[in-house]
């Protein structure tokens, strides 16, 4: 997920000069995104909810590997209520761009870098919950 903060975001700042072009292709690293990333993360939830399942079953510790599920999870509830608002207004510059009612171009830059900042805490999030799990991992190999 840090790929898009530390590399895609910046190729497209730095190659796009019409406001137009940048909303557009946010649009579509939002649109490739938002099809593989909520899985990824569902998925990795599902795999640390079955580690918590097999550790209780075996009687063992199993508390941090809940906690580095939850974690990683929580990027779902952080987009839909943080970023939420940003999203919308990319999604409506977007509308308005094509409508005629161009927004200028330290706007659209504006609103990607927000977007940006707000992307790369949320990718923190899995980031610290495969970190948390790890950890718990190598305990339990002590």
């Amino acid at each position: 997920m840090m790929n898009i903060s530390l590399l895609t975001i910046p190729v497209l700042l730095d190659t796009t000069p019409e406001p137009t072009h940048l909303i557009d292709q946010w649009v579509r690293v939002y649109h490739y995104g938002h099809r593989v990333l909520p899985a990824l993360s569902l998925t990795t939830g599902l795999l640390y909810a079955w580690t918590v399942a097999q550790k209780i079953k075996a009687g063992r510790p199993w508390r941090i590997f809940a906690l580095a599920g939850l974690t990683t999870m929580s990027m779902l509830p952080f987009t839909w209520t943080v970023m939420l608002p940003t999203n919308s207004t990319l999604f409506a510059t977007q509308i308005a761009n094509h409508a005629g009612k161009v927004v200028a171009f330290d706007v659209a830059v504006n609103l990607v870098n927000k977007w940006t900042l707000l992307h790369t805490s949320r990718a923190l999030l899995p980031l610290t919950g495969t970190m948390i799990g790890w950890f718990g991992t190598l305990r339990q190999l002590n």
